[in-house]
Order: structure tokens, then C-alpha cells, then sequence
């Protein structure tokens, strides 16, 4: 195949993407059989009494990605949907406001800011005994976005966003924590210039 060198790094990032995709739908899927398989167990035996709850489970999850799914920006619902299926023991709660239609170049940074806070988040989660619940906002704003999350004190202590936030430290971007009464709450806001 002829591919020009200046197609080859879109490509890779195209076949990165699909590698990912894949990835979550292979988790999703197992988890998804998994669920089944104890209903169905529970059916098999007339535990019927033990049903509700897998059943209530299954319905909270489809509803919480049907909500994620339907966020204003498909980069930034894909981002947020496939890191809230690979990580088991992140409970990612996210909204999304459109101020302005944000530029297809703000759309891509915060996307790909995202992808790497979560990805943070979601690794240090897989270490945890009780699942980590995490609060992400994102405001856009035609030529940037606000992303600003929420951990409580036990675990927001253990990972260092200051420098995770220095590598997305363009001199456009600011980064801030707040000491709240029930815990930590970060933000980063950037702007690019087009």
C-alpha cells in the first residue's frame, strides 16, 4: 500500500482508534455476558427473588451510556463512554454545556485532554479496593473548553494533576485545584488559537 508520509499519521491515529474500539467492545461484551449468565443462572434455579437486583444493574448501566452517548460533542462522548466501560472501578458521572459551537481544533485538544485524564484516573482506579467515583464537567466556549472534575479527599490525594496538567501546559491553558469541604475540585481551561 502507497500511503504519502503525510497520510501515515493519520492513518495510525485512525487504526489506534479502531484498536481502542475494539478493545471496549470486547470488555463491554464481557461484562455484558456476564451479567447475563447470572441472570440466567438465577432463572435456571427459580431464584427468582435474586433477579431484581442483576436486572436493575443492567438498566442503570444502559440508561447511564444511553445519557453519555447523547452528550453534544461526539468526540467528547466517545471519550467519556468507551473510559467509563474499560474501567470497571471508575463511576464516571460527566455532563457536557455548549456555551458556543466550539471549532472542530478545540473539539480535538479537549478530547484528547480528556482521554488522558480519564485514562490517569481510570489506571489508578483499577487499584483500589471500592470504586472510585469521579465528577467531570466540560463547558465549551467556541475556541476552548473548561474541564473541571471532582474526587474526594481519600483519593484525590494519591494522583498529581499538576503534573499531569504540565504536559498539556500550553501557554494558553490554566490549571486549578479548590479545597472543598467534601474533597478536591480541579479544573483546566484552554484556548487555541486557530
Amino acid at each position: 500500500m502507497d500511503l504519502n508520509l503525510s497520510e501515515q499519521p493519520k492513518e495510525l491515529e485512525i487504526r489506534r482508534l479502531m484498536e481502542d474500539s475494539l478493545d471496549v467492545l470486547r470488555i463491554y461484551r464481557h461484562d455484558l455476558m456476564n451479567q447475563v449468565q447470572l441472570i440466567h443462572a438465577y432463572s435456571q434455579m427459580k431464584k427468582f427473588d435474586r433477579l431484581q437486583i442483576p436486572i436493575q444493574s443492567l438498566i442503570a448501566e444502559a440508561q447511564r451510556h444511553t445519557e453519555l452517548s447523547a452528550l453534544a460533542s461526539p468526540m467528547i462522548s466517545y471519550v467519556v463512554l468507551t473510559r467509563d466501560i474499560c474501567y470497571q472501578m471508575l463511576q464516571l458521572h460527566a455532563t457536557y454545556e455548549q456555551l458556543e459551537i466550539p471549532s472542530l481544533k478545540a473539539e480535538q485538544q479537549a478530547a484528547l485532554l480528556l482521554l488522558d485524564l480519564l485514562d490517569l484516573v481510570g489506571k489508578h482506579s483499577m487499584n483500589l479496593l471500592e470504586p472510585l467515583r469521579m465528577d467531570v464537567w466540560i463547558v465549551s466556549f467556541g475556541q476552548g473548553y473548561e474541564i473541571g472534575w471532582f474526587l474526594d479527599d481519600t483519593h484525590a490525594c494519591d494522583l498529581d494533576f499538576s503534573a499531569w496538567s504540565k504536559r498539556w501546559g500550553e501557554s494558553s491553558s490554566t490549571f486549578q485545584q479548590l479545597q472543598e469541604e467534601d474533597g478536591i475540585e480541579y479544573s483546566i481551561r484552554f484556548q487555541v488559537q486557530e
